[in-house]
């Protein structure tokens, strides 16, 4: 008796629980079974060309075979026995593999990454082959950014690459996970988020292993804009050889519409070639050409047009003379100088390259009189020198659609310094600084 009752309590603790996992929870184990089988596979969005302003082709995207690891069947596997087997059979280098295999293992169970871009034939049959062995491997074709003219427009440009770490922090790039593609630099980091597109997914049932067994759904991506870029190809190709001919091989050439302030052409020398970095960052040639953009001395990556500062020298002399007239220092009927082949400040005598008399604004811009400036710099005060940098914005971004534009440096931002630093600002700064020397460096832009 007593026997029969323990066997019909268990039968009824057996009953209940049955009850609870079938009724009660039936559709939370449902979903949870639909979800193990289920995956959304995230299908990139080919980023928008961009364009010269007759038409001309600068980027665009071409479709390429990637190798792409994915995350959920890792979780079962000792991934170090995994890093020789990949180095050897993709032509990796393990330390790579290692920074891939450590990436992944910090996303979500169903998310992937590119273990190697532009998967060779040999690539593509080693993973067909292993696909046993690997279930975590898959071959998809991806869009791939190509700048068909290579290092030339490169600073125009800037290229594309995965999202860092830190830029996933970043409140510009929420939505966006490990591995996606962004802009880097140039027209490419500025117009991103319109360059950049939406992904689509494949909603596709997967076994035990995470092998894909049927498709349920696939939502297309949406394709980045077009853009439409002020560059004039021709002009740029023109100034780009133009600094390749040089002796330094080095400087920056920039073609303006004066009449809208459109770029028509923005070349740096030296540059680079963005296809490095989108074609090449995997592989042990690649990594090691993007090390050395990053450590050449020459700074091929610096975009010296809108990021290097420089004396303007006497261009800056055309600046001074409105500024000259906006303060009323002189006036279209009074605008005459001494020149006096320099000017003496102290002891200091600081020479102008010849003696023009005393010319008024036209030839003293035209013969490039240095005496004229200094006296009306000392004419004008230093007071007067910074209303005119502040007229002409000198001391502002340009507001051109590059990204990390300095400012340039004037006698609005050294005079706190040298006041602190020397006590007073002295006259010879007064008139060095009239003729774009000593505290005055400004962009080639502005």
């Amino acid at each position: 008796m007593t026997i029969q009752v323990i066997v019909f309590i268990l039968l009824a603790l057996l009953g209940v629980r049955l009850y609870v996992l079938q009724v009660v929870k039936g559709d939370y184990y449902a979903e949870r079974a639909e979800n193990q089988r289920i995956r959304y596979i995230p299908i990139p969005a080919p980023r928008g060309a961009i364009f010269d302003r007759n038409g001309n082709i600068l980027v665009d995207s071409r479709p390429t075979f990637n190798v792409v690891i994915s995350n959920e069947p890792l979780k079962k596997l000792d991934v170090e026995t995994r890093i020789d087997d990949y180095a050897r059979g993709l032509s990796l280098e393990p330390q790579f593999v290692v920074e891939r295999l450590n990436a992944i293992k910090k996303q979500n169970d169903f998310e992937t990454l590119v273990l190697k871009d532009n998967a060779s034939m040999q690539d593509i049959a080693w993973v067909e082959s292993h696909a046993l062995e690997y279930p975590e491997l898959r071959i998809e074709l991806q869009p791939q950014r190509f700048y068909p003219h290579g290092h030339y427009i490169a600073h125009v440009l800037g290229y594309v690459g995965e999202i860092s770490p830190a830029q996933l922090e970043s409140e510009r790039w929420t939505g966006l996970r490990a591995g996606d593609i962004i802009g880097k630099g140039g027209l490419e980091e500025y117009y991103d988020e319109f360059l950049r597109g939406r992904p689509g997914f494949r909603k596709v049932i997967v076994d035990s292993r995470g092998r894909i067994q049927s498709e349920i759904e696939v939502v297309p991506p949406q394709p980045g804009q077009d853009m439409i870029s002020t560059i004039d190809l021709d002009l740029q190709m023109t100034a780009e050889r133009q600094l390749e001919a040089s002796v330094s091989k080095r400087g920056t050439i920039i073609a303006m519409d004066p009449r809208n302030g459109e770029l028509l052409a923005l070349a740096s020398a030296p540059s680079f070639d963005p296809n490095v970095f989108v074609q090449s960052s995997k592989t042990k040639e690649g990594r090691k050409q993007i090390a050395d953009y990053w450590q050449d001395p020459e700074r091929p990556l610096f975009n010296r047009a809108i990021q290097g500062r420089y004396p303007p020298g006497s261009t800056w002399k055309i600046p001074m003379s409105v500024g000259g007239f906006q303060t009323g220092a002189m006036t279209v009927s009074n605008n005459s100088f001494a020149c006096g082949g320099g000017i003496q400040i102290g002891n200091k005598f600081t020479k102008c390259m010849g003696n023009h008399g005393t010319p008024d604004v036209v030839p003293a811009i035209s013969r490039s009189c240095n005496g004229y400036y200094y006296r009306l710099a000392l004419k004008m005060k230093i007071e007067g020198v910074i209303q005119m940098v502040e007229n002409f914005e000198y001391d502002k971004r340009t507001g051109v659609d590059l990204p990390n534009e300095k400012i340039g440096q004037t006698p609005k931002s050294w005079k706190p310094i040298i006041e602190k630093r020397e006590g007073r600002w002295s006259d010879i700064r007064t008139i060095y600084s009239a003729i774009g020397q000593d505290t005055v460096v400004v962009t080639p832009l502005s």
